[in-house]
């Protein structure tokens, strides 16, 4: 009798062993919050990971997908059960892009991702706008202009390995400038000049926004700059601004086109001034 009860009980064991599931290890990994960025700028993904089972980073392949290609990442233990997953890259255009990290353990076959975004930004140039007033149904030119010497804010650039790459593409909205010139006397000022009828822009005061490229030893990144205009309300521009009489429109066209002139030569000056030393 006593002898039945011990071979139930060791067959009882039997079955718990065959139904009971092993325990999974359980591998995670947290690519942390979204991202922002300048155009050429290096962006750092550092990824925390964790696997149940003894941390073992030899077992461990990573990778990042940046929607531009697909790399492959460093993992650093930190400790018995976490590591680190370190990956860098650099975007050139501006825009958002989806990064997906993943993380495989080779020896149990369990694969973790996560993801988040990065918004990479333009670079930023400055310009500035003459005439400051714009009339899109007038025949006139505005000249913008652009300085190259500022853009330095690429990560270890200089003059030596920044350049325009096409110039006749910086674009205000859909319009491309009619002439383009370079002023290199004060480190460098393209000045680009957009045909007043070319530009579409919304009535009263605000900002228009030029947006181009750069050339730099890592390619071509994206670079963008505001200046101020204020834009008269389509029609005929003169009854809208100036009054009804023609003679008084006549007379404040003029003295609109001679402040517009004024306006360039003390921009041109400015930009001398700064060539030669002086304060602008």
């Amino acid at each position: 009798m006593k002898r039945d009860t011990k071979i139930r009980v060791v067959s009882l064991f039997i079955v718990l062993a065959v139904v009971v599931p092993a325990v999974q290890a359980a591998l995670t990994v947290d690519a942390g919050g979204d991202r922002t960025v300048l155009a050429g700028e290096p962006v750092t993904i550092l990824a925390a990971c964790s696997d149940t089972e003894i941390f073992d980073a030899m077992n461990l392949s990573a990778s990042v997908d940046w929607s531009t290609g697909r790399t492959e990442a460093e993992i650093v233990q930190d400790d018995e059960q976490n590591g680190t997953v370190r990956a860098t890259h650099t975007y050139l255009a501006a825009g958002t892009y989806t990064v997906t990290v993943e993380v495989a353990n080779n020896a149990t076959g369990a694969v973790a991702c996560d993801t988040l975004n990065v918004t990479v930004a333009p670079q930023t140039a400055e310009v500035k706008v003459v005439p400051k007033t714009l009339n899109q149904k007038s025949n006139g030119v505005m000249t913008v202009f652009v300085s190259i010497a500022d853009w330095l804010g690429f990560a270890g650039a200089g003059n030596a390995n920044v350049a325009v790459s096409d110039p006749s593409e910086f674009r205000i909205g859909n319009a491309t400038p009619e002439r383009v010139n370079f002023c290199m006397k004060d480190g460098g000022t393209l000045i680009l000049k957009y045909r007043h009828q070319d530009l579409d822009l919304a009535a009263g005061d605000g900002n228009l926004t030029v947006t181009g490229a750069a050339m730099t030893e890592n390619g071509t990144v994206s670079v963008a700059g505001t200046g101020a205009v204020s834009v008269i309300n389509p029609g005929n521009g003169k009854g809208a601004k100036f009054g009804n009489g023609d003679g008084h429109a006549r007379v404040a066209l003029v003295k609109e086109k001679a402040k517009n002139q004024k306006e360039l030569r003390e921009e041109q000056q400015r930009s001398n001034g700064k060539a030669n030393g002086r304060a602008p």
